[in-house]
């Protein structure tokens, strides 16, 4: 049977919409997974024709998988990951394996920090930065930096995890320490902080051509890390805006080598021009594929899907709704007694969907990174900001109860 072999998935979110947008078109799957608990919970993974667990996932591992299912009779159409840094990997492997087309070297370049600055060190959109190399004396490499606040990076960071904005000489000392001691040989970015509305770039780009799926303005709650708590769906933007955006990742994508991709641009529009905060080699996590979905109409992993087994992708939207997502944290560390409100949440203007991510028994935590993110409301409204609120309310409902350690 015609079968499409995914490397990792999040128990939820668009990597997870993944394997179901793959049984919905006709294909057998087979998820390859380090994750000992999806083994326990396989009643809850349907769409799942053949789960295989491993200890570690390298790209030796997977090729002996591959062997041995194309040993056992199975005809692979697709290998894929939408979970990070097995991204590039899998689209190398389903190029050599299964024809695929996907623009490797770029995925290559978008899942490395220090890659994507230097390949687009010449591009308009790159803000100022400077990479620290771990042979550098350090004291010596702070001390010259004079203008701040900075932004640290690991260049393998993922959902805002080593990532810090930094104000002054002695957290930037205190930071790149830290980092340095997890990781001794590790590069770091340090790039200029830039202020201004932040948005997220859905694309995709076929044969070459560039198509822009989704524009998505970003709320950010600023405590411990960068949290993007909120997606306000644009519908449209204003025309010389959307023009400048256009050009700018289209830039990009030419800089990039990018022919055959799915991903998203995170960018700030600073000073009248759209600066590239953020590079991923896949569609962005969590509710993503949702919203577009409830936005748009498009189910873009089932068309991402298409374009990587080359079938024909249809990127037309059937409808416009406006669409809002209001993300849940909390500021209390401790382990889940239970959740409550989440029915009633369900009944509110517009909403289309409340999703609960930990179960009882959960340790949490306020947010240090996208993964402290407890759930999510998407709603609907006739505006924007009828959206916004719709969410907002409902997502007042869902209470957390967490004991916490103190006496």
């Amino acid at each position: 049977m015609d079968t499409i072999l995914f490397v990792e998935t999040t128990k939820s979110g668009s990597s997870r919409e993944a394997i179901k947008a793959a049984e919905r078109i006709g294909y057998a799957t087979v998820l390859l997974t380090q994750n000992k608990k999806y083994l326990e919970q396989r009643e809850e993974f349907p769409e799942v024709t053949q789960m295989i667990h491993v200890d570690g996932i390298t790209e030796e591992i997977v090729r002996q998988q591959i062997h041995d299912l194309k040993k056992s009779g199975m005809k692979l159409r697709g290998i894929f990951s939408f979970v990070d840094p097995f991204v590039s990997m899998a689209a190398h492997l389903a190029n050599e394996f299964c024809y695929s087309k996907i623009s490797v070297d770029a995925y290559l370049k978008m899942e490395d920090k220090v890659l994507t600055r230097t390949a687009l060190a010449k591009n308009e959109a790159t803000p100022k930065f400077i990479i620290f190399e771990p042979s550098t004396d350090l004291k010596q490499f702070i001390s010259e930096q004079e203008i701040f606040p900075l932004i640290i990076k690991s260049p393998l960071s993922k959902a805002s995890r080593d990532v810090y904005l930094v104000d002054n000489q002695e957290e930037m000392t205190r930071v790149m320490k830290s980092m340095l001691k997890v990781h001794p040989a590790q590069q770091i970015v340090v790039e200029e902080y830039l202020d201004g509305p932040q948005y997220l770039v859905e694309l995709v780009v076929v044969n070459g051509k560039l198509h822009l799926i989704a524009v998505i303005k970003q709320d950010i709650q600023k405590d411990l890390k960068f949290i993007i708590t909120g997606y306000d769906i644009q519908l449209s933007l204003e025309k010389s805006l959307y023009a400048k955006l256009f050009k700018t990742v289209e830039s990009i994508c030419k800089d990039l080598g990018a022919k055959n991709v799915a991903c998203h641009l995170e960018l700030r529009y600073v000073r009248d021009t759209w600066k590239l905060i953020e590079l991923n080699p896949r569609i962005s996590g969590g509710a993503m594929n949702r919203m577009i979905e409830e936005a748009y109409g498009i189910n873009l992993m089932e068309e991402t899907l298409k374009l990587f087994i080359g079938e024909e992708v249809n990127l037309k939207r059937r409808h416009e709704n406006h669409i809002y997502t209001h993300y849940i944290t909390v500021n209390a560390y401790g382990t889940l007694l239970k959740v409550t409100g989440k029915n009633n949440a369900m009944k509110y203007d517009g909403v289309r969907e409340v999703y609960v991510k930990p179960r009882k028994g959960t340790f949490m935590t306020p947010p240090i990174s996208m993964g402290n993110r407890y759930g999510y409301v998407i709603a609907s409204g006739d505006s924007a900001s009828k959206a916004k609120r719709n969410a907002l309310q409902a997502a007042k409902n869902i209470k957390f109860y967490i004991e916490t350690d103190e006496e």
